[in-house]
């Protein structure tokens, strides 16, 4: 029931947290307090809201309506704080995730899409697709501190605390650029000679994973300017038609597996990050279609 309704609404991204609205209730005779449960944050395109799922019972806690098309959702590390980008307001809305009420309205750019944190949460980077600019909010002040330019469609961008940077990718450029995020300045403009969609940065961050339109599979960025140097092929010898190709991307914590999913076949594929080599794959029903 919740799958379906999101579908209709037209879920565009999804952010996983400790969750500040439910904690698992106390066993009677014992002296440990209760536990916190994790939250799944979605954004609904369609339906200007984002709601919040209990993760993994599924159990629906509620929504809140941010603005016009929200798009992006980042999380506080406490859990304590949501951000929204919405794009067709302009704006990013902070809520409050133990009420789930919007408690402040910051205004971007044009068409603002994903948003990160950056490790420490003093600040939020927030793409503006149709202004080519990050806007990066002071989280303390709520306002922003600097708007800077960067490539054509700036879409998604990922933060890393072991080299200090932000990754943006530029959809009209067919790029990546990298940020130093203390001083705010650009490091490097990467070519990748494709559509970029969804990015995963290492822990080590020198290298990373994209998936791009028309390949079915993901190239291997070095960022440290090179650009990039390897591809996972998922055994699609044709460029894949539109919209059946890679699309969604993640690295595990550990950064050892990537997670890719494919809608030529509707599969999940695990491949090995070091040796690029597929591990197996899983249908969007769960159901294994191979394993090595």
């Amino acid at each position: 029931m919740i799958i379906r309704s999101f579908r209709a609404a037209v879920a565009a991204t999804v952010a996983l947290a400790a969750c500040t609205l439910v904690l698992v209730p106390q066993v009677a005779g014992q002296d440990t307090p209760p536990a916190a449960v994790a939250c799944a944050y979605v954004t609904s395109f369609g339906g200007e809201d984002v709601c919040a799922i209990e993760v993994p019972s599924g159990k629906a806690l509620g929504c809140v309506r941010t603005g016009a098309k929200p798009h992006g959702v980042a999380v506080a590390a406490d859990g304590r704080r949501v951000y929204v980008s919405n794009e067709g307001a302009n704006s990013v809305a902070v809520v409050d995730a133990s009420a789930l009420r919007v408690t402040a309205e910051v205004a971007v750019g044009r068409a603002p899409n994903q948003l990160a944190l950056t490790p420490k949460g003093d600040r939020l980077w927030v793409t503006n697709n149709s202004d080519s600019t990050i806007s990066v909010i002071d989280t303390e002040r709520l306002a922003v501190e600097r708007t800077l330019p960067v490539g054509r469609g700036p879409h998604v961008v990922v933060t890393n605390g072991a080299r200090n940077i932000a990754v943006v990718t530029s959809e009209g450029d067919g790029a990546l650029d990298v940020f130093d995020l203390t001083t705010l300045k650009p490091l490097s403009h990467i070519p990748v000679f494709a559509f970029p969609r969804v990015l995963a940065v290492t822990p080590a961050g020198d290298t990373a994973y994209l998936t791009v339109r028309w390949i079915n599979g993901a190239l291997v960025v070095d960022l440290s300017g090179r650009g990039p140097r390897e591809r996972i092929a998922l055994g699609e010898t044709r460029f894949a038609p539109e919209g059946k190709d890679a699309h969604g991307l993640a690295l595990t914590p550990d950064g050892e597996t990537v997670l890719l999913t494919t809608q030529i076949t509707n599969e999940l594929t695990f491949v090995d990050a070091k040796t690029l080599a597929v591990e197996g794959a899983c249908t969007s029903d769960g159901i294994p279609t191979g394993w090595k």
